[in-house]
């Protein structure tokens, strides 16, 4: 589906006068209606159910609740549909002139789960597992297809070389994708932006103070009644009661030596390094967006 998204996009306009409403390859939009009709049952849907769906809910109509556990993949179908639909006279097309319609739906759809997904998330260390995953897979998936599709109709759009003039319907209908791609462009970026502002402050708080933090919330766990606090309860209270005479010397050593600090300070190790490489991987979209933004800038 990645594969075809990008012919999809990149092949929109021919450098020719070709009558704009024709389909620049109909083969590749029937194949990638078909996935998309598969990825749909999937979903348990048919595909123009999938489509109100994920409609409603970037129009506001439905929550994201609808989505259930399968929201990536149902982020994922509406960045595949967006794509489809620019080679497709199908779903707010007229006459194969290029609409906002599905570029808006996949940029609203992006920003309003990553970002509020994003502000509901409190300190990290408090919970070194929560949501990071999760917005991990955001930023990798669907934003990262979404910003393949754009860079496709970016080649597309901006000349290269020489080329026939086009007719006044196409050179409009470029100027309507190209007037798209910069909104979904600034719309990337800015989510980015507040995702690499949000790992910096994880980032540059002090390691200490970051431990501390984590100390508390274990401590917090246990006195719930389970969880990770739990666990390290029963083995400092499994060392503080240690019997050297069954255990044996070098069990009792290695025993003595184990640190909840220290676990904690692994912990914290860790997740810096996770957070830097996450942190890297939005740096180098953001550029990559900027860059396009000042290719389509010549359309």
């Amino acid at each position: 589906m990645i594969y075809l998204s990008i012919q999809s996009a990149s092949v929109l306009y021919k450098d020719s006068n070709d009558t704009i409403g024709s389909l620049a390859d109909p083969k590749s939009s029937l194949e990638l209606k078909s996935l998309l009709e598969r990825y749909a049952t999937m979903l348990g849907f048919s595909l123009n159910d999938a489509v109100d769906v994920v409609m409603g809910v970037s129009g506001g109509i439905k929550p994201y609740e609808v989505f259930g556990s399968d929201v990536i993949d149902w982020l994922n179908f509406a960045v595949f549909f967006n794509a489809w639909s620019l080679n497709s006279n199908e779903f707010g097309h007229n006459e194969g002139k290029c609409t906002p319609g599905s570029w808006h739906l996949v940029n609203s759809l992006l920003e309003n789960y990553i970002l509020s997904k994003l502000r509901s998330m409190g300190p990290l260390i408090q919970s070194p597992q929560g949501d990071l995953p999760i917005l991990v897979q955001l930023v990798t998936e669907p934003l990262a297809w979404h910003g393949v599709v754009i860079q496709s109709c970016v080649r597309s759009c901006v000349p290269s070389g020489k080329k026939k003039k086009k007719s006044g319907s196409a050179d409009q209908s470029i100027s309507l994708l190209s007037h798209a791609v910069r909104d979904a462009i600034q719309s990337l970026c800015s989510i980015l932006e507040e995702v690499a502002i949000w790992l910096q402050d994880q980032i540059k708080s002090p390691e200490d103070n970051k431990i501390d933090i984590l100390m508390s919330s274990l401590k917090r766990n246990r006195q719930n009644g389970g969880g990770p606090g739990q666990v390290f309860h029963i083995l400092e209270t499994l060392i503080s009661s240690t019997d050297e005479t069954e255990l044996g010397n070098r069990i009792s050593q290695a025993l003595r030596a184990w640190s909840s600090v220290d676990v904690g300070r692994k912990i914290v190790t860790g997740q810096s390094r996770v957070l830097s490489e996450f942190f890297r991987i939005c740096e180098s979209k953001i550029k990559s967006l900027r860059s396009l933004k000042q290719q389509i800038a010549q359309v």
